[in-house]
């Protein structure tokens, strides 16, 4: 029996543009389609204990906990279900203790499952005593996590969480191609507010609506992806050559198009808050591809004085929302 002890935490990410694009086969539709993305501080944590008998499970910030005597046996949802999935793709039957922890509110919209699922991945390969390979182990947990949800995921959500940094992700056809953004991470940072709605999101459509409705040739739904993969590609450009003002009006284009494509997606509290940001002279939609309550806004702080950054926070503060705090991440995985 092996045996063997590590830890490992992943950042969750923030989806610029283009979140949902890199769900096969909706990628192949729109060409030079691109996701671009930015790893935040809001990690994830995982231990991972090798040895003894069974298999034992544990959250620690939603107080659940499960065993049994193998993997396949465990009775449980949620969080926990993910951890077992994860266990199962990567080969641990049993003999086997895993510990998470988040700190991220459950329906932030964050990409926080994908981060514990990288955070499980680099913990176990790190107690099996094998390298953290991020191109081998990615494919295997997006696997994983789309048994969990029942539908198809991509692999948006995990590059951050493996790499970290701000990232554009090219959707090519056969492969995928990582490019670490020319954009200083430091003008990313500061050109992006995170604000707390104050309410869950919405059920809204979830990735295979898209590629159904694309497949089906749903004339709405192509519209849509085709705005959204073209705010998607003006985006990446803009910010590796440095016009972070120029993402304002794309970060709102693209928005747009995700409610074209998705109705019901909003929220009145998301709503009030990019009506807000776009007085002042920002732009806001969702954090993810998605609904979800941390809403992501893009506000460049002017160059040498007060610019829409600082219009931008006093007049959501003042509207009663919170600041989500998080800053870029550039650790990526961290295995100890």
């Amino acid at each position: 029996m092996k045996t063997g002890r590590a830890e490992a935490t992943a950042p969750c990410r923030v989806d610029l543009a283009g979140g949902g694009l890199d769900v096969w086969p909706l990628c192949l539709f729109h060409p030079a389609a691109v996701v671009v993305n930015v790893a935040v501080d809001r990690r994830m944590w995982c231990r991972v204990e090798l040895g003894g008998e069974g298999v034992h499970v544990e959250s620690k910030d939603t107080l659940q906990k499960a065993g049994a005597d193998r993997v396949d046996e465990l009775a449980v949802d949620g969080i926990l279900g993910l951890v077992a999935h994860a266990l199962q793709a990567l080969g641990v039957e049993s003999g086997v203790r895993v510990v998470t922890q988040s700190r991220v509110p459950d329906g932030a919209g964050l990409g926080s499952s994908s981060a514990l699922a990288v955070a499980v991945g680099g913990a176990v390969s790190a107690a099996l005593g094998g390298p953290v390979d991020p191109d081998r182990l990615w494919p295997v947990l997006r696997d994983a996590e789309a048994r969990w949800r029942g539908r198809p995921t991509g692999p948006r959500d995990f590059q951050p969480a493996l790499r970290g940094g701000a990232l554009a992700l090219h959707l090519e056809p056969g492969q995928l191609r990582v490019e670490p953004l020319a954009a200083d991470p430091a003008r990313v940072e500061e050109s992006l507010l995170l604000i707390d709605s104050g309410a869950p999101g919405p059920e809204g459509a979830h990735d295979w609506d898209s590629v159904k409705g694309q497949i089906d040739g749903d004339a709405r739904i192509r519209e849509a992806l085709t705005a959204l993969a073209a705010a998607a590609r003006e985006t990446h450009e803009a910010l590796a050559q440095g016009r972070f003002e120029d993402v304002v009006d794309l970060f709102a284009r693209e928005w747009e198009a995700r409610q074209r494509l998705a109705p019901g997606v909003t929220t009145p509290e998301i709503d009030r808050v990019v009506e807000v940001a776009r007085a002042a002279g920002g732009a806001a939609k969702p954090a993810g591809a998605g609904s979800g309550r941390v809403v992501a806004v893009w506000a460049p702080p002017g160059a040498r004085g007060p610019g829409r950054r600082e219009a931008v926070q006093e007049a959501l503060t003042g509207a009663g929302f919170r600041v989500f705090p998080a800053r870029v991440d550039l650790r990526g995985l961290e295995v100890s």
